[in-house]
């Protein structure tokens, strides 16, 4: 049953009601009008049943009169809330009457409506109460006014949804489902990995119990994507699977970095579930670590753990105090010394007095996904969707018909470009599998997050020495994401938007910045990041190519300015530097210069020439 179907279909209020003046339809005989006065009289004093014994008298001998179904249909809802009779009445009343003059004739046939999932007509006759109970006066109509208001809120989102259902064509995931159940999907941002929890046999002797009755437990697996289809699967080696209930892995966008959930024991002796880490080195996973006190606390709850792509945030849920009830979607931020700093609460944007679950950030780092049974939805757990970076001025979306359902809709994910979807449900349909199994399907346009893709690079010294770099990517309505050098080959994993130009600045101590954007339209035809980028040494004279142009009315455009802002945050940080801006023209030099002048540097830290040796466009910093 719809979620907002559980709401009392009673008013607790009983006033005196006063005599209907029917409008439609013949009157009441007047040989019977005594009778149908004696009735309202009863009904007033609250005596349903004389009411009821009288009035379904007088109907029987006037069988066209409206008004009798009225009261009958009242003492129903009064006497003993009978579903029944106030289906039967309230209906016969309005198809006699359409225009009955009692604003709470609409408002029962409203509820009625809306119990038979008839939403655009609840919204009609909900409506029509409304607009004649503000003329009407009755006090106990007037009574009714929260509980309608309820109801028209409801039957309006649901009249909405279910005219504007969404694109929903789901397939079973072949090779990560199986005769078995699987639950808790996790897909790599490359997509290469699929990480899930499998339901599998204990390994005892045989006996002769069936299978049906064998002991099952839950493991973590894994496929491998392999030329157009995943593998079968293949347990998790330790530290994996070493016992507890296990599960909601995430992990960053070079996989090396892996944090999931598992229930331990606490100091007490009870079950406390708490999210823990993993590094994978040449191929092999190191023994876990706790993810410190600022992401799990001693005695709460803390789970379902989504990391972005550069490590720098992690989300999970938490029914840790200070929250907004229930269970609530908390963060972390990764601090300079390589710690979590304290856990910040999403806030009212994401979090309500019910329960937030299984966060899910995508690989663009702000469009958030979750489960929760706290916002408008339409039965238990429902799926939304919010941009983090803006969340602060507006509501999450619900996903819609028919992805959200009567059920409960929790785990869920977006492949990295955005274009579908993955969660698991029950499959019906297909050959092979069983129980719960991992479903994907092409999401629809206005639920996609920015479409990113992985890029991959070396970052190397003129020697071919790798380097510990860092990576940062800026680009419009996103934080910078920041992605470090693997110590050991200086190889660095990053996520690119296809939809936003990107900035890349790398930088390493002792090393002059790599500046570069790289366009949507160039991400989109697979043109990401060199192969190798080979960084300068920092010494005296080392230029530096910077993609500087002017537009035709002689100012820079957007691209150069944010290239210029990059060497400035680098003369900044470096303020034993001096840079010279050296382009083919000096008039356009000087306009480079002058916009560097507005990024807080003095003067006497700044040059510019123009002429034909110059070649491209580029700085050459200097030592002071």
């Amino acid at each position: 049953m719809l979620r907002a179907a559980v709401i009392a279909l009673m008013i607790v209020l009983c006033l005196p009601l006063a005599a209907q003046k029917n409008t439609c339809g013949p009157a009441i005989r007047q040989s019977d009008r005594a009778q149908y006065e004696q009735a309202v009289s009863a009904y007033n004093r609250k005596d349903y049943n004389t009411c009821g014994t009288l009035m379904r008298k007088v109907s029987a001998k006037n069988p066209r009169a409206a008004d009798p179904y009225f009261y009958l249909g009242m003492c129903a809802v009064r006497k003993d809330f009978n579903a029944a009779g106030i289906r039967r009445y309230f209906t016969k009343l309005m198809t006699m009457c359409p225009d009955y003059p009692n604003p709470l004739a609409h408002f029962y046939l409203g509820v009625i409506y809306y119990s038979d999932d008839r939403f655009d007509e609840a919204v009609e006759s909900l409506q029509r109460y409304f607009d004649m109970n503000s003329i009407s006066g009755d006090k106990e109509s007037e009574a009714a006014y929260p509980e309608a208001s309820n109801y028209l809120y409801w039957a309006t989102f649901l009249a909405e949804a279910t005219q504007n259902q969404v694109p929903f064509f789901p397939s079973v995931v072949r090779g990560v489902s199986s005769k078995h159940s699987e639950t808790l999907p996790y897909l790599s941002p490359d997509g290469k990995q699929f990480y899930y929890l499998r339901q599998v046999p204990v390994e005892k002797a045989k006996t002769f119990y069936t299978r049906d009755l064998e002991e099952k437990v839950y493991r973590l697996y894994m496929s491998r994507f392999r030329d157009t289809a995943f593998t079968a699967g293949e347990p998790l080696e330790e530290p994996f699977n070493q016992g507890e209930s296990e599960g909601n892995i995430t992990t960053t966008a070079d996989g090396r970095l892996l944090y999931y959930s598992v229930m331990t024991t606490s100091s007490k002796g009870y079950a406390n579930c708490d999210i823990f880490y993993t590094v994978n080195r040449g191929g092999k996973w190191d023994e876990r670590i706790n993810a410190g006190r600022n992401v799990n606390g001693e005695n709460t709850w803390e789970s379902q753990p989504s990391i972005t792509p550069d490590g720098r945030y992690l989300y999970f849920a938490s029914n840790r105090q200070g929250g907004y009830g229930g269970t609530d979607i908390w963060r972390c931020r990764r601090l300079a010394n390589g710690d979590w700093s304290r856990a910040e609460n999403l806030g009212p944007s994401v979090n309500t007095s019910g329960n937030e679950k299984c966060p899910f950030i995508h690989a663009d780092g702000h469009t958030l996904y979750f489960a929760s049974d706290g916002w408008q939805g339409f039965g238990g757990y429902d799926l939304y969707f919010i941009n983090t970076a803006d969340n602060y001025s507006q509501r999450p979306t619900n996903l819609g018909l028919p992805i959200n359902s009567e059920h409960d809709e929790i785990y869920f994910g977006v492949t990295a470009d955005g274009s579908q979807a993955y969660y698991a449900g029950r499959a019906t349909d297909y050959k092979g599998v069983g129980g719960t199994d991992i479903f994907m399907f092409d999401l629809y346009p206005a639920a996609r997050p920015e479409p990113m893709t992985t890029a991959r690079t070396q970052i190397v010294s003129a020697d071919g020495a790798p380097l510990p770099a860092t990576l940062t990517i800026e680009r419009d309505g996103a934080d910078a994401a920041v992605y470090f050098a693997d110590s050991a080959n200086g190889s660095i994993v990053a996520m690119m938007s296809s939809r936003e130009d990107n900035l890349l600045i790398v930088s390493c101590e002792g090393y002059a910045p790599y500046l570069v954007e790289i366009a949507a339209m160039r991400v989109r035809q697979g043109q990401t990041l060199p192969k190798k980028i080979e960084l300068k040494p920092m010494v005296d004279g080392v230029s530096v190519t910077v993609d500087i142009r002017l537009n035709a009315d002689g100012n820079l455009n957007p691209t150069s300015q944010r290239l210029l802002r990059a060497c400035a945050e680098f003369l900044l940080e470096n303020p034993m530097l001096h840079a010279v801006v050296e382009m083919p023209h000096k008039a356009d030099a000087k306009v480079a210069h002058d916009y560097l002048l507005q990024q807080r540097l003095r003067p006497e830290r700044l040059t510019y020439r123009g002429g034909t040796d110059v070649g491209s466009p580029r700085i050459t910093f200097k030592m002071r």
